[in-house]
């Protein structure tokens, strides 16, 4: 479906900003999919699985495992007459950058499908799984978007936020944990208002993705963002672990015991493994 307008209202107002941003840049694109029904879904899914064509989604409709079922997700093509999805010149990554600059996030970022016309808000991660959690359907999250259109039509304009580095992340068993002292304000978006809920000192929270904000360190758990200031503890990212500490910083160019276990870290902080340790002792 192309119609926008079913869509959440911030992801209207930012895809209209992309799209005059994009054109002023030497870009001109158009928004082409954005919010679509279980039916629809299904049969992109089936596509280059039971039916012909390539592989395009892993999102079944059924499962609601597709952004564009929960209104919060649109893509994009070129509109320069040069072919809607020619690559040539990074366009689409281009286009992802601008995105990113007004705080969508961008598709091409993702492991697996790498999805580069795809531009999404980034409130509930780069999944569904969030949304599913708390609000079970679309039909109840779809609630929830008067309440913040008014509230945003009743305040002045807060200044743009620019998200970077947006990033799947997970933690061990024990998750992070939370060194703000009482505690640890969990807001609705990197910089965004505050929830209502807290977590507290010692408590071990779970990540699902991280990103800066004007150059902040944020992380999302299943109940909102929260500053990657005040926690500490292992992070799984890119397939490699490192170890944040208070301050967002990280433990690099050392061996040292954690939790009585020894480890080392590299220059960059990523965990040294075996499989990273030459036949004569560098590490590749």
């Amino acid at each position: 479906m192309r119609d926008i307008t079913v869509c959440h209202p911030r992801l209207q107002t930012l895809t209209a900003q992309l799209v005059d941003k994009c054109a002023g840049a030497g870009l001109p694109i158009k928004i082409g999919e954005s919010f679509r029904s279980v039916a629809e879904q299904d049969a992109l899914y089936a596509q280059g699985r039971t039916q012909p064509g390539s592989i395009v989604t892993n999102a079944k409709g059924s499962s609601y495992s597709s952004q564009h079922q929960w209104g919060i997700a649109a893509d994009f093509y070129r509109a320069d007459g040069k072919g809607a999805y020619n690559e040539a010149g990074d366009y689409f990554k281009r286009v992802g950058e601008i995105a990113k600059q007004l705080g969508l996030a961008w598709g091409g970022d993702w492991k697996s499908i790498i999805d580069k016309p795809h531009v999404y808000l980034p409130d509930w991660g780069s999944g569904t799984g969030i949304l599913k959690q708390k609000y079970g359907t679309f039909e109840n999250f779809k609630k929830t978007w008067a309440a913040e259109d008014g509230a945003a039509a009743s305040q002045p304009s807060a200044p743009q936020v620019s998200i970077t580095d947006l990033k799947e992340v997970k933690s061990g068993s024990r998750g992070l944990r939370v060194l703000a002292s009482p505690t640890l304000i969990i807001r609705t978006a990197p910089k965004g208002t505050d929830t209502g809920k807290r977590y507290t000192k010692d408590q071990r929270v779970q990540p699902l993705n991280k990103c800066f904000a004007d150059g902040e360190p944020w992380i999302q758990t299943a109940d909102g963002w929260i500053s990657g200031k005040y926690l500490e503890g292992w992070l799984l990212q890119d397939g490699r672990w490192w170890y944040l500490l208070s301050g967002y910083t990280y433990r690099h160019d050392t061996v040292c015991r954690i939790d009585g276990q020894a480890y080392a870290f590299d220059s960059d902080g990523w965990m040294i493994t075996a499989d990273r340790i030459a036949a004569d002792g560098h590490i590749k």
